[in-house]
């Protein structure tokens, strides 16, 4: 009796958190109510919910049979999976089912047995893909998986013609809808977060679900099909692979028949029950059977050693039985013998113990005079190491400064020989005026406006070009040719404006060759100083950092700036990026001040500081917390503070950093890009060898680019 409370104990607290707020025996209470109205009640409806349930009771889905519910509630639980509460092909009749606000990692498999269900709610889980055996479903008109993990929608939810309403919104890394789900012609609702979507566009998620499905059926090349009016009634479907109701029988049956029937189930119920109990019964023998062979070795074992114990003690009994009639035996001498055998010993034993304390003597001296040699000898190594020890240590002293007075002289030859090489080129720098006229060159091309923006234009197309050289490799591993073209397309857009950049920034290097071309046309160019005029005249002209923005620039600021045609006013933002104050203080009269005077370029600007900061906030919302009562974003305040100056750290810039492997070599970063493919995805040192067709696309290469991702 005591097992089976226990057990019982076990079971209950099995079915509850055991970090609730509420005592179990509060939820148990609360969850025998709930069990009994649903029973008693004649409502269709079977609610369990509220019960920080962490799995299913036994027999729940067997009662929604018995007792004919429709509607079945297990919403905010502990819940993980839909096990334990029987077969899930004894809901078939369930209509509506709520396991909402769980912690269900996905949708059961077993889901298709579920054939007449009208309305699905999963919301509130972390759910990150739909199972293909939701197609069975042909019944489902609502269905809510919004605030969850989903990832991609499977092709399947396109077969399910009655679909009505589907609520996907908050799914944060779901980025794309299914083409497919165009064939679900009916759907008259489709609620998603349109800022987050790929694909379709987020300008045509915001138009609403009909230019939704719309664009799903021109991308699919098929006819668009308006949904049958909410007024109208949907067909009813009865999927193949259905469960049978076996106590759904044809209306011309009697009302006998059917009890007979219906006794005929009971009565195989019971029989299946009695096997059970008689197999359960078997077993239970069976075990009592092993256990009462276990007991009976034990006890063989303990009687073994009984007889041992006896036979020991009756050994010992004979052995002092012994003993006693000696010792009897010896009262009858006569006392004379007695006193004379005592003598005898007591001489003996005297004898016996000068011998001893004699043999004692000596072995004790001789102990002494060893332990004495043994004390010399050690003195003796002592002082022999210790004066070793000490010539040791005067020699290696006398080593370490020698070794330091012949450092000292070879540093100071050092230093000194390295003072004449540093004046030496600072000599032949000051004379070499070829020398000083490239470095004045290099100098005009790290301050021109233009050129920094073209490099960092070429830069951002490189980055792109190694993203989605990048994205088509994951999609060859993972079989994936879904979008194929649309990649091409871009490819071959960003490799001619690619060429084209290229092409700009020569023009502009010959422009600036030919401005040092008139430099030298000067009247004071005769001078011995005056590339190094030129050189500090350039370094005083050029704004504070400009040399050191390109390391320090938020990609995302420059892509918004690249974006609204402004990046070659970059060289006027530096004052403002590298100050403490934040990028949305920024008026039109500081623009103007710092020299932009197009008012246009003025706006571009305050529009892309509003892009950036806009970007900057969505990031924040957009990380996933452990508990949904915790905020996703920090405050606005602390956001313009910390994220909207336009500049990262050195860590920030290292992870901002997209590298992608050479495929060929596997070893350094993609340095070219081929034409007219447009992949990116080879280093230079591969791209030398003679290759006649790109390795990721095998088609024709015209001509290689040499690119640089800054």
């Amino acid at each position: 009796m005591g097992c089976t409370v226990s057990c019982m104990q076990q079971m209950t607290m099995s079915l509850f958190c055991k970090n609730s707020s509420n005592s179990v025996s509060d939820l148990q209470g609360k969850l025998e109510r709930k069990l009994y109205l649903a029973k008693e009640s004649p409502e269709p409806d079977f609610d369990i919910s509220d019960c920080e349930l962490r799995r299913v009771p036994s027999g729940i889905y067997l009662c929604c049979k018995v007792y004919r519910k429709q509607n079945l509630f297990l919403q905010n639980n502990k819940l993980e999976t839909l096990n334990g509460g029987g077969l899930l092909s004894d809901l078939y009749i369930i209509k509506v089912l709520n396991i909402s606000s769980n912690k269900f990692l996905q949708i059961p498999y077993d889901i298709k047995y579920l054939v007449n269900l009208t309305e699905l709610y999963v919301q509130d889980n972390f759910i990150e893909f739909i199972p293909d055996s939701i197609e069975s479903l042909q019944n489902l008109r609502i269905f809510n998986l919004s605030r969850n993990r989903l990832k991609c929608l499977t092709p399947y939810l396109g077969k399910l013609i009655n679909l009505r309403k589907l609520i996907i919104s908050e799914n944060n890394t779901l980025k794309e809808l299914c083409p497919e789900l165009c064939f679900a012609t009916n759907i008259i609702s489709i609620e998603i977060d349109a800022e987050n979507f790929i694909f379709p566009p987020s300008e045509v998620v915001s138009l609403g679900t009909e230019e939704i499905m719309k664009y799903l059926c021109k991308k699919s090349n098929t006819d668009y099909i308006p949904p049958i009016p909410l007024d109208s009634e949907l067909p009813s479907v009865q999927s193949p692979s259905a469960v049978m109701d076996p106590f759904h029988k044809p209306s011309i049956k009697t009302w006998e028949e059917q009890e007979a029937a219906i006794i005929e189930q009971e009565n195989k119920y019971h029989e299946v029950a009695k096997q059970q109990r008689e197999k359960f019964l078997s077993k239970v023998l069976q075990e009592q059977q092993e256990l009462d062979s276990e007991i009976a070795k034990v006890h063989g074992n303990k009687e073994l050693e009984r007889q041992k114990l006896l036979k020991a003690i009756q050994e010992e009994e004979k052995d002092i039985e012994f003993l006693v009639n000696k010792f009897i035996q010896s009262e009858f001498l006569k006392p004379e013998i007695l006193q004379q055998q005592l003598a005898h010993e007591q001489l003996e034993h005297d004898r016996l113990l000068e011998i001893v304390r004699q043999n004692y003597d000596n072995v004790k001296k001789f102990e002494v005079l060893k332990a004495m040699e043994m004390l010399i000898e050690e003195d003796f190594c002592i002082q022999h190491s210790k004066k070793h020890y000490e010539n040791s240590l005067s020699l290696v002293k006398q080593s370490a400064l020698m070794q330091e007075l012949e450092g000292n002289d070879k540093l100071e030859e050092l230093l000194l020989a390295k003072d004449q090489s540093r004046t030496a080129l600072v000599g032949q720098l000051l004379e070499d005026q070829d020398v000083q006229k490239a470095l004045v060159a290099s100098l005009m091309e790290k301050t021109d406006a233009r050129t920094w923006s073209l490099n960092e234009e070429i830069s951002l197309i490189s980055s792109h070009l190694v993203r989605l050289s990048a994205i088509e490799q994951e999609k060859k591993k993972m079989e994936i040719s879904y979008n194929y073209n649309a990649l091409l397309h871009q490819r071959v857009q960003m490799v001619n404006l690619l060429d084209d950049l290229l092409e700009q920034q020569s023009k502009r290097r010959h422009q600036l060759i030919n401005t040092l071309k008139e430099m030298e046309n000067e009247a004071d160019f005769k001078s011995s100083d005056f590339w190094l005029r030129n050189y500090q005249k350039l370094i005083d002209s050029a704004p504070r950092n400009l040399l050191d923005v390109g390391k320090h620039l938020d990609p995302a600021f420059a892509s918004q700036l690249l974006e609204y045609g402004v990046i070659h006013c970059l060289p006027f933002l530096v004052k403002f990026l590298f100050s403490e104050g934040s990028l949305l203080d920024i008026t039109h009269d500081n623009l103007k001040e710092c020299g932009i005077s197009l008012s246009s370029d003025r706006d571009n600007i305050l529009k892309a500081i509003d892009s950036y900061v806009g970007a900057k906030n969505q990031s924040y919302q957009n990380i996933d917390m452990p508990d949904s009562s915790i905020p996703s974003a920090p405050p606005k305040q602390d956001i313009e503070e910390q994220n909207c100056t336009g500049v990262v750290t050195a860590n920030e810039v290292q992870d901002s950093i997209y590298e992608s492997e050479c495929v060929i070599c596997m070893d350094c970063n993609c340095e070219v890009v081929f034409v007219p493919c447009g992949h990116m995805c080879c280093c230079l040192i591969c791209s030398k060898n003679e290759m006649d067709s790109c390795p990721l696309c095998r088609s024709v290469i015209e001509r290689i680019i040499q690119v640089r991702v800054a």
